[in-house]
């Protein structure tokens, strides 16, 4: 073979390359980022509503855990006889002190409530109460207030009816939400409905409402 004849390849043989051809974009571009920022806007709101949401649960469980307790308590009081005559709360010496003084809410912090009077403090409203002891039963009024329908109608949805001792509805016991009476055996009133509830509840949107158990007592 004639050596003169043979071609040779030049020293260095361009390829293609494989690589991406660089460009001169750096970073995110605007709108990139605003669409980020816009979906951590949105799950940051739901994140936070629904914080809010389980705190108020949590707060609506604290008040009922307490009026459970509250409930609890009197009913001891009145199986060991008080004694006849004896005042407790806004008759006595007042919801804060006699709360306290008779363990019925041991840890009592003093609040106004929406009637101007001296309540204790309750994760969703306040609690007052006033109550005698005659002829060897407790009869009077345990109430809840509360500044706003929502936390009305989660606390008293509960069923309180028969969460309550029996013999305090008899025989002139009532369950009044809102001013209305919706538990009352010896009056055959019974409106412990969901709709009923909600609709006695409205009346906190116009300042405040209550839920108000009368043991033995009259209306």
């Amino acid at each position: 073979m004639n050596k003169d004849k043979v071609k040779r390849l030049p020293d260095q043989v361009s390829l293609p390359s494989t690589r991406p051809a660089m460009t001169n974009t750096v970073g995110r571009s605007m709108v990139e980022m605003l669409g980020v920022l816009a979906i951590i806007g949105v799950l940051s709101a739901g994140a936070l509503a629904g914080y809010s949401k389980a705190m108020f649960r949590h707060r609506v469980n604290q008040s009922i855990d307490i009026f459970s307790q509250v409930l609890q308590r009197v009913a001891e009081l009145e199986e060991k006889g008080i004694g006849e005559g004896v005042e407790i709360g806004a008759n006595g010496n007042g919801v804060v002190t006699d709360s306290i003084k008779y363990g019925i809410f041991p840890d009592c912090k003093e609040t106004i409530d929406a009637f101007g009077q001296s309540a204790c403090k309750l994760p969703i409203g306040s609690f007052f109460m006033y109550l005698g002891e005659f002829s060897g039963i407790i009869d009077g009024s345990l109430q809840v207030h509360f500044m706003d329908s929502r936390s009305c109608i989660a606390f008293s949805s509960v069923d309180w009816v028969n969460a309550i001792p029996v013999d305090w509805w008899h025989e002139n016991g009532n369950l009044v939400i809102g001013g209305k009476i919706i538990y009352s055996p010896s009056n055959n009133v019974n409106n412990m409905t969901m709709d009923k509830i909600v609709e006695a509840c409205k009346e906190c949107d116009n300042g405040s409402c209550y839920f108000d158990l009368m043991p033995h007592s009259d209306y």
